[in-house]
């Protein structure tokens, strides 16, 4: 580390070589058995900015120990060593960079120092819930009805959506969003027909437990719609309007909504509050959210706080714990010991990266990231869900200046920003063919820009590098 001189009842539902180059994206690789390819529609939302025409894409091939030429660790020395310990990364730093086919590490500056990773520690959460879970689990929201009472029960699903998207909006259409209005509507199939129309709304977002923000998150994280108050009854990703400030009761906003949802079918609400669904209650409709692989995939291609802290409590449930800050952090700690991945020192006090409190490894993140790329413990939608340098997610407007346009396409990456903080952790195609797996983490930093400028230098290098091999 360099010092410059100066982190109940089930929801879950289960549905048991060569290589060329161009000025376009890059990706596919196989999900789970099946094609994926990520273009520039896909990743972070920017209302009213037209999508220029996609270039074409470049498939890689499975990383495999026969993947293009290896590199050599002084030529990787050369090229970042510099950079990795210039003053724009600030006090604390440190760089990791291995071969994803082979583990051999190539570059380390001290990096099993463990750092404010800021939104990198939503990888551990994504590889947490995926082996809590599994990749192919769907969350469930569901409504009961006991008496005059209908209990509309929260089963964590960040998803859930009581808009309407309009065609030809900027919106992606993956993954696919949960329905609000699917499930009023069976809903109101279900009781119509009973005594009456009118019914009593409860909202029970028990699901998870203990404190719903986080200890050293500021007031103006929500206000400014950085994050919700966690809770397992979300709709509209916690806002009032898009791109609006965060609810304070993210479960009573919902519970409004589907009230109006349900006068819309004919059902009329006589009083709305918070209440626990009775052991006793008759399931009468629900909605499932896509699988557990695409939601993670969202969550890391556009550095989502609600839905990464939301998947840090179902990592809990699933792992036999609590839903809670406490839950998830054991859960994500046992899970990647289950694993083989060392997790000495980590502190993993949220799921999203957003606290000063949570402690990782550049180490750590590159075990997890290699282990994605080479398909190993069902890890692969964490490196199918890291965005595109220069195409798509939070890495969308990176890699696009005369610096690291070179790189644009070739990386992909989970991007980290806290006042101070900068980090960035992926894997790049070299220019010998070699996908190498990379983290990079710099703490107080005069400047977090100016950080994760510097680090996208880095990884540009990593991208250039033939070494050996002739540099592009």
């Amino acid at each position: 580390m360099r010092r410059y001189r100066n982190g109940k009842k089930s929801v879950f539902r289960s549905n048991k070589g060569s290589r060329r180059r161009s000025n376009g994206l890059v990706i596919a690789a196989s999900l789970l058995g099946a094609s994926l390819i990520l273009g520039s529609g896909a990743g972070a939302v920017h209302p009213g900015m037209a999508d220029a025409e996609a270039p074409p894409l470049t498939v890689l091939e499975p990383v495999t120990a026969t993947s293009g030429i290896e590199q050599q660790p002084d030529e990787i020395s050369t090229r970042i060593a510099r950079k990795a310990n210039s003053k724009p990364m600030g006090k604390e730093s440190s760089t990791y960079v291995m071969d994803a086919a082979t583990g051999q590490v190539l570059f380390n500056d001290e990096g099993d120092s463990n750092l404010i990773p800021a939104s990198s520690a939503k990888i551990p959460t994504a590889a947490g819930v995926l082996l809590a879970t599994g990749s192919e689990m769907r969350i469930t929201t569901t409504v009961t009805q006991a008496g005059e009472n209908i209990y509309l029960v929260g089963g964590g699903d960040p998803l859930l959506s009581s808009r309407k998207i309009p065609a030809g909006s900027n919106l992606p259409d993956y993954p696919k969003l949960t329905s609000m209005k699917s499930l009023a509507r069976d809903t109101a199939a279900a009781i119509k027909g009973e005594a009456g129309t009118e019914v009593r709304l409860k909202f029970d977002d028990s699901l998870f437990s203990g404190p719903d923000w986080g200890p050293d998150w500021p007031e103006y994280f929500r206000t400014s719609g950085i994050v919700s108050p966690v809770s397992a009854l979300i709709v509209d990703d916690g806002r009032l309007a898009p791109q609006g400030a965060k609810v304070a009761d993210p479960a009573r906003v919902a519970a409004d909504r589907f009230a109006q949802l349900l006068k819309q079918q004919g059902i009329s609400v006589s009083k709305i509050d918070r209440g626990r669904s009775p052991q006793e209650a008759a399931d009468i409709a629900s909605v499932s959210s896509v699988p557990m692989h695409a939601v993670v995939a969202q969550t890391l291609s556009t550095s989502d706080n609600d839905t990464a802290e939301m998947l840090f409590r179902l990592a809990g449930l699933g792992a036999g714990y609590e839903g809670s800050f406490a839950g998830g952090s054991r859960a994500v700690r046992e899970a990647l010991g289950s694993v083989g991945i060392a997790t000495d020192g980590a502190r993993f006090e949220d799921g999203s990266g957003l606290s000063r409190l949570n402690k990782v490894s550049p180490q750590l993140l590159s075990e997890v990231i290699r282990r994605a790329v080479t398909r190993q413990d069902g890890l692969w939608p964490v490196a199918s869900g890291l965005a595109v340098g220069g195409a798509t997610g939070t890495l969308k407007f990176r890699f696009d200046d005369m610096v690291t346009e070179s790189a644009a396409g070739w990386v992909r990456g989970k991007t980290g920003t806290l006042n101070y903080v900068a980090s960035l952790t992926g894997f790049v195609q070299s220019q010998s063919g070699r996908t190498l797996v990379y983290s990079s983490i710099a703490n107080e930093a005069d400047s977090s820009f100016d950080a994760s400028a510097k680090i996208d230098e880095m990884v540009t290098e990593l991208a250039n590098c033939g070494c050996p091999g002739k540099d592009r």
